[in-house]
Parts: C-alpha cells; structure tokens; sequence
C-alpha cells in the first residue's frame, strides 16, 4: 500500500511513550509528525536514522483533516497522597477539539477519569523503555477501548492489531481497568 493511502499520524507528546510509538510507526512505513510544547530529548539512540524522518510541526492542527490521526502520548503526574493528576492529558485532549482527525489516548489514565475525557480510542501503554519501541511494533498485548465506533481501524492499528500476541476490545474503562491489572 503507498503512504497516499495511510493516514496522516501526529503523535502529541514526545516524550519516552511518543517517541516509541513514532519510531514504531516509520519502521512500519507511515507518515509520522510529532507537537510537543517543550524540546525533546531523543531517549532511543540506536534510531538515529528513524528520528531523521519525524518531523515537528509548528501548530498542532497544520496537518488536520479527517484522515487524520492524533496519539496524544503525554503524561500524568501522581502526587505524593497517591492521586493521579492528569491535567496535562486533559489539556492536550482539549486543544484537540476542533480537529476534524480522529484522537487515539495512548497514555495511562485510571478508569474512573476517563469519563470527562474527549477521545475516541484508549490504548493504554503496557511499554518498558528498554524494548519500548519493539513492543510498539509488536504489541504482547493490544488492548483498546472504543469510545466512538468506527468504520473500520486505521492501517497502523490493524497492523499492531496483527502482531499482537493478546487481544482485547471494549469501553475504555474496561481497557484501563486490564492495563492495572
């Protein structure tokens, strides 16, 4: 299949989980642009050439268009009485409002906030830094929680979908509640 036909990929947050997916993601041959509000610190050095064919955009809605698909890869934060802040998550997630591409979480967030949450897919990460890139290629488990049906999946997400090892789709509280356990 030529890239004219693959969807357009703007992994938002580059740090160690957006890189992973990003790199993953030329490897297999599609498009990816990256949007981070802060300068990157490349954490896989052995993909020196890979980085070469990531590029950042300078507006995170440049590329938008409904075949358009933005990984929103940023962190949370948990303070020291346990609680998750994901704040960041909300406010990347909210910046994505008027686009008119498809918005897939890739970040870890507990079950009970993701309600208030605007997105259509949630693919908790289950990535260890040292072979995160390799289990983005190919995923021991794939485990996606669908918010809003699609037609079909993108071609990236079929193609992990195809490596993986385990497979679960449902809500994406049921999603969360298998990363944690």
């Amino acid at each position: 299949m030529n890239n004219s036909s693959r969807n357009k990929i703007i992994i938002l947050g580059y740090g160690w989980v957006g890189q992973a997916n990003a790199l993953a993601l030329v490897r297999m041959g599609h498009e990816v642009f990256y949007y981070d509000i802060v300068e990157p610190q490349k954490h896989y050095s052995e993909y020196t050439d890979l980085y070469k064919k990531i590029l950042p955009i300078n507006s995170l809605l440049e590329y938008d268009g409904p075949d358009t698909w933005y990984l929103v890869c940023v962190g949370d934060k948990v303070h020291d009485d346990g609680k998750q802040d994901i704040s960041l998550i909300s406010n990347a997630l909210e910046s994505l409002k008027l686009a008119k591409g498809r918005v897939m979480l890739r970040s870890t967030v507990l079950p009970h906030l993701l309600k208030d949450l605007k997105f259509d897919l949630y693919l908790p990460e289950f990535l260890h830094e040292m072979k995160a890139v390799e289990e983005c290629l190919s995923p021991f488990y794939f485990v996606v929680g669908i918010r809003t049906p699609l037609e079909k999946y993108p071609l990236f997400l079929n193609e992990w979908r195809a490596r993986a090892n385990k497979i679960f789709e449902g809500t994406p509280e049921e999603a969360s509640y298998i990363k944690y356990l």
